[in-house]
């Protein structure tokens, strides 16, 4: 099957790096709240939210990336995403601020994203690629597989 064609994304900061999901799959984008601890679970679970009676785990992505000492701001936000379109498939992604969305062309290529392994990440996070757009270089998370790695 055919990868599908980005034609959006919604680019986010995790420290000083720009990422981004494909905009079909972005649900929500919430202001920090009230998260419900769930006690026994792995570190980048942080707990739970209430969201329009379903409730959805909450996981800091920025744990994920291997960013230590994190702390919240007023631009630390929630994007609540799905990568089925399915209610019950729904995350919530703890980032340090939402910047913009893009409009994509054909003229825009991925390039292959280059990892440093030797970073000590919790989660073997893969992309789809990562884009150059004016003088930013924005990762694109492959949230099938990062759902994937958070489930196990």
């Amino acid at each position: 099957m055919a990868e599908k064609q980005l034609t959006s994304i919604l680019s986010f900061n995790i420290k000083d790096e720009l990422f981004a999901f494909d905009t079909d799959t972005v649900r929500n984008i919430l202001e920090m709240g009230k998260i419900t601890r769930v006690p026994n679970t792995k570190e980048y679970l942080v707990g739970v939210i209430n969201l329009h009676g379903n409730i959805i785990p909450v996981v800091d992505l920025r744990n994920i990336m291997g960013v230590k000492n994190i702390k919240n701001t007023k631009d630390t936000v929630i994007i609540v995403v799905s990568n089925d379109g399915r209610t019950d498939s729904l995350i919530g992604l703890i980032v340090d601020g939402v910047k913009e969305v893009y409009s994509l062309s054909d003229d825009h290529a991925l390039l292959e994203t280059i990892i440093d392994n030797s970073s000590n990440t919790m989660v073997n996070i893969s992309f789809k690629g990562t884009l150059k757009l004016d003088s930013d270089f924005i990762h694109i998370i492959d949230q099938d597989d990062l759902m994937e790695e958070i489930e196990k």
